[in-house]
């Protein structure tokens, strides 16, 4: 199962309705996306002048309305519990959520979520699906809401579960990461996306420095035969390229790769 992201921009005068189903116009964008995933809808319809958070949504069926603007659709239904749509509040959001490459001259809330194209391209990031989900309010996630030190750098709070998968992962790794052995900026991973599955057993853990991370959670730095494999592009970086191929440093017990 993946989570995109749709938009329902100003061309559109009312509310997003999901009952009404969500319509694209590329086959590539329809054939991409599987009966199961997920969607967060965000709307900002003609002379509203703010963006809202409308929910999250299971992709339930395709099908296809002839003479529409968008002909291939989507059968849609709720998964969140919220009834109201939430308003966004942009400058936190620029804060809180990764950095993107795109449109400079948009914040980093636009180049996510605003953009051309944005609508149904490509899963997202885990980072981006707990910021969503905790907006929400879903308990499928185990994060507490976002904190916002005075610097404007973001900190989650997680809860129990996520807390002790974390301290076992580390002392499973002796506080190195995985693949560079630093002592430095460390987070526990899920190598079985806890969006997906909420699995914190010590056999899906590994320890990664913080910007490894990221590349394993965008897809570009994967763990096949205890090696990493980079991808094309990461490899074409030079502070990633020597990483490519390495052996992983040996946990205290197995893990599941």
């Amino acid at each position: 199962m993946n989570y995109f992201y749709a938009y329902h921009g100003p061309a559109n005068n009312d509310d997003f309705e999901y009952q009404k189903g969500y319509g694209v116009n590329r086959q590539s964008t329809w054939e991409r996306v599987q009966t199961g995933d997920c969607v967060f809808v965000i709307q900002n319809p003609g002379k509203q002048g703010e963006y809202k958070l409308c929910g999250l949504y299971e992709i339930t069926g395709h099908y296809k309305t002839v003479g529409s603007a968008y002909p291939l659709r989507f059968t849609l239904k709720k998964v969140s519990k919220n009834d109201a749509f939430i308003t966004l509040d942009e400058q936190a959001l620029n804060k809180a959520l990764p950095d993107i490459e795109g449109d400079q001259r948009l914040s980093i809330f636009k180049q996510h979520f605003c953009r051309q194209g944005a609508t149904f391209q490509a899963p997202l990031d885990e980072g981006v699906i707990v910021i969503l989900s905790d907006l929400l309010g879903s308990d499928d996630l185990d994060v507490s809401p976002v904190v916002f030190r005075e610097d404007g750098l973001r900190m989650m709070k997680f809860r129990r579960g996520q807390e002790e998968f974390r301290n076992r992962a580390l002392t499973n790794w002796e506080n190195r990461c995985a693949i560079t052995g630093s002592t430095m900026a460390l987070e526990a991973c899920h190598i079985q996306s806890h969006a997906k599955k909420c699995d914190y057993s010590l056999e899906n853990g590994i320890v990664l420095a913080a910007d490894l991370h990221k590349l394993f959670d965008s897809g570009n730095l994967s763990i096949e035969n205890n090696r990493v494999i980079l991808s094309s592009v990461a490899q074409q970086e030079p502070r990633y390229a020597g990483l490519h191929t390495q052996l992983l440093r040996t946990p205290l017990k197995p893990i599941r790769i």
